[in-house]
């Protein structure tokens, strides 16, 4: 029977925080309601069409004489993530550009920074999205991530500056995330959502 409970269109709660990023190794939550370590760092603001994640499946056909698909096998498995930033902070930026590419400095008793757009690998690192919808709670994890594309930006009059950028998932080593093994491990907390038969 059709349960409308289950259909769901989450944002953000009422810190407005709802992506994290910390240096892989950090504890990672394994419920949605668990509390995040102080070392994921939010990013505050983010773009209004939420988040993108993307499985994708390559797969071959494989027909027999007659032209009929008799069997598929999977040649690949992929999933990313893509997410707009909205604020020109030191987190977001050490984020796009690689934490060694940022410098704040306060000295002046304002903010300073300098930010270097070096051709360098980003490092691997952990991501958290949390998102809810009344009493409902969703999180995402994603245990060892990395950026592999910043969309073209604008710096215009009429909009903000957004880093838009795609974050490839890798499923961990063996043995390293025992609590999260997948490239993307998703948890929910649902109290209006009861057991059938209940």
């Amino acid at each position: 029977m059709p349960d409308s409970t289950l259909v769901v269109s989450p944002s953000t709660d009422e810190s407005e925080e709802c992506f994290f990023r910390g240096a892989l190794g950090t504890p990672l939550p394994t419920d949605a309601l668990d509390v995040l370590n102080s070392n994921l760092e939010g990013h505050g603001w983010m773009g209004e069409e939420g988040f993108r994640i993307n499985v994708t499946r390559e797969t071959t056909k494989h027909r027999a004489f007659s032209g009929r698909n008799v069997h598929t096998t999977q040649d690949s498995y992929d999933s990313t993530v893509t997410v707009t930033f909205m604020e020109n902070s030191p987190n977001v930026l050490a984020t796009v550009f690689g934490d060694a590419n940022v410098e704040v400095d306060f000295t002046d008793g304002h903010r300073k920074m300098a930010v270097r757009y070096e051709e360098d690998k980003l490092p691997r690192s952990s991501f958290v999205i949390r998102a809810v919808e009344g009493e409902k709670t969703f999180m995402w994890v994603i245990p060892e991530g990395e950026i592999v594309s910043v969309e073209e930006f604008q710096v215009v009059h009429s909009a903000p500056i957004m880093y838009t950028v795609e974050i490839d998932t890798f499923k961990p080593t063996s043995g390293t995330q025992p609590d999260n093994p997948a490239a993307i491990n998703y948890y929910t907390d649902e109290p209006d959502v009861t057991e059938p038969g209940t």
